[in-house]
């Protein structure tokens, strides 16, 4: 039995009983002692001075009953036997006959190879624009190389997400995720990829529409007069990164 049921039960007895029996102590003494004076008022024909009288007295006995009952519980749970131990004794399996199990070779692990040779391997800095300080906050949202830049600015919503977690415009997020999708063709890399962008050329979209002949002119023209690499790509290469483009799987959502 919970202690706040005993104690409402002899909360109860002890007032009723005082209803009955007004001067049962010590809730007359207490009231007299107290000196209070009341005007007198009853309630359902009972005296307001008894009904008092029977609250202190529900109070005083039921607290009074609680710590008894509070003495006696703890006393009989100490006085309660310890439950048996547990026996310690385990029995020894049976041995069983067990027919020789000879190891199954495992095949050798597959290895996948990309379909293209994409250097997205790289650390994010190999990026334009990207330096050791925003280097460092990629890293910290587990951002470390060229191909997890593309999968985590792959959408609208996430390159947003992810320029205001670093603090860049989002039209920079958006212009790094440029430059790290042309890291999927093969010989673009950090410094043709700046090439590219300067010549106009900002997605792989962009360059799989272009014409060879006129890109490789216009490469050459650029880089004579901002001079941003040293050696200008032939325009077999130029034609191969066209072709090439053609062939991507578009990744970079709008």
């Amino acid at each position: 039995m919970s202690k706040v049921l005993v104690f409402a039960i002899a909360f109860v007895a002890i007032l009723g009983l005082t209803l009955i029996i007004p001067l049962l102590p010590p809730g007359e003494m207490i009231f007299n002692a107290l000196g209070i004076s009341i005007d007198t008022w009853s309630l359902l024909g009972i005296s307001g001075v008894t009904l008092i009288n029977g609250l202190i007295n529900g109070m005083f006995w039921g607290l009074l009953i609680l710590g008894f009952y509070a003495v006696a519980n703890r006393i009989s749970q100490k006085e309660a036997l310890p439950p048996m131990p547990t026996p310690t004794y385990i029995p020894e399996p049976v041995p069983q006959k067990t027919e020789a199990v000879y190891p199954v070779k495992k095949p050798a692990p597959r290895i996948v190879k990309r379909r293209t040779y994409v250097p997205l391997d790289q650390e994010i800095e190999t990026i334009e624009g990207i330096g050791p300080t925003y280097g460092t906050r990629f890293r910290r949202r587990g951002i470390r190389i060229v191909e997890d830049l593309l999968r985590a600015g792959s959408t609208k919503k996430r390159r947003r997400e992810l320029a205001s977690e670093l603090g860049v415009a989002p039209k920079t997020m958006l212009k790094w995720i440029y430059r790290a999708d042309f890291f999927r063709l093969r010989g673009i890399g950090k410094q043709y990829s700046s090439l590219l962008e300067s010549a106009g050329v900002n997605t792989v979209t962009d360059l799989s529409r272009r014409n060879p002949k006129n890109l490789y002119l216009l490469l050459k023209e650029t880089n004579k007069e901002k001079n941003l690499v040293r050696r200008i790509p032939p325009l077999s290469q130029v034609q191969n990164w066209i072709a090439d483009a053609k062939n991507l799987k578009t990744i970079i959502l709008s």
